[in-house]
């Protein structure tokens, strides 16, 4: 493997918001190291020389960085499909436009709850919610695709049934749920039980299966078995870190994910591709043999194959058991 499919690029940890979940636990002042421009292209070059697909421009807030747009304007040119992950607060027509002509083929936009009081309590900051609004409200006018990323925990995990009807309202193509992974300012915030982790998983699969936008469950990979079960052709595995995913930090460090913070190597130091083929953090987690608890004996290991980062975070170690699992 000499790059992952999908790479997440945090082109930045700055951020206007103060999201309780924040994985980066990012602030307004960036850190010291951050990849410079002619770094981007390299690291751009070699990803998509090496076999990556798909591009994430993400943060932080990565339109707080001035030469986003050359970056997504490189990145298109090389052939790769360039996306971008905002919180919405900063989208302007002119941005919009911007978006349009260095060639993003989606946004995402984080919404955490259908109310305002939620989602302002989720992202630490009043008339955020409203400010997503108007910024969906601007990608739907000038025509820019985009998707609705929303976070599930305690705080929010009620509101779940109320979100496909008010985010296809809205004129998303796409829903993704990320479930909590507790690191970074998330690590402080409560996570759903286990008991409604199953039920939201169970309520997702309908949404799932009726809707008429693509809907995708991030961090849960039992959904992936749950598919599986009740006999949908599953093509992807539900855990990607490391194997299909990759994520490179705002100063250069390469991660299995954004959620599983263990530094496999700096492309500072060397090319994206040395360190996705030879890094031995990533080469474990490759190896479903290595497994341990019960994912190690589960049938559907090869689809699900537990959230690692959740296991990192939970019990200190990235091939044990995902601790939210329910599955004996």
């Amino acid at each position: 493997m000499k790059a992952p499919f999908i790479l997440a690029w945090e082109l930045t940890r700055s951020c206007n918001l103060n999201c309780l979940h924040c994985r980066a636990s990012a602030v307004m002042d960036a850190p010291a190291g951050e990849l410079s421009t002619q770094q981007g292209f390299t690291l751009l070059e070699d990803a998509c020389r090496s076999g990556t697909k798909m591009v994430i421009l993400t943060g932080g807030e990565p339109l707080l960085r001035d030469d986003v747009f050359d970056l997504a304007t490189f990145g298109t040119s090389l052939g790769l499909r360039m996306t971008m992950a905002v919180n919405g607060s900063l989208i302007t027509p002119e941005v919009a436009l911007q978006m349009k002509d260095c060639g993003i083929a989606r946004v995402s936009i984080s919404l955490d709850g259908t109310t305002q009081d939620v989602h302002d309590s989720f992202r630490g900051m009043k008339n955020a919610f409203n400010m997503a609004l108007r910024g969906i409200g601007i990608l739907e006018e000038y025509g820019v695709p985009f998707q609705i990323n929303t976070t599930v925990a305690a705080m929010n995990v009620s509101q779940t049934s109320a979100f496909p009807s008010f985010i296809k309202s809205l004129g998303a193509v796409a829903w993704h749920v990320f479930f909590l992974v507790p690191t970074g300012r998330g690590e402080s915030l409560k996570a759903a039980s286990i008991k409604e982790y199953k039920d939201m998983l169970d309520t997702f699969y309908e949404v799932y299966r009726r809707s008429e936008i693509e809907c995708k469950a991030t961090c849960a990979p039992q959904f992936y078995r749950l598919l599986a079960e009740k006999g949908h052709e599953v093509r992807t595995k539900g855990c990607l870190a490391g194997t299909g995913f990759g994520f490179v930090s705002s100063t250069g460090d390469v991660q299995p994910c954004g959620f599983l913070q263990i530094p496999c190597g700096n492309i500072k130091d060397m090319p994206l591709s040395e360190i996705w083929s030879s890094s031995p953090t990533l080469m474990s987690l490759r190896e479903i043999a290595s497994l341990k608890g019960k994912c190690s004996s589960c049938l559907y290991n090869n689809v699900c194959g537990g959230c690692r980062a959740r296991a990192y975070e939970v019990l200190d170690d990235f091939m044990q058991v995902d601790p939210i699992c329910w599955y004996e």
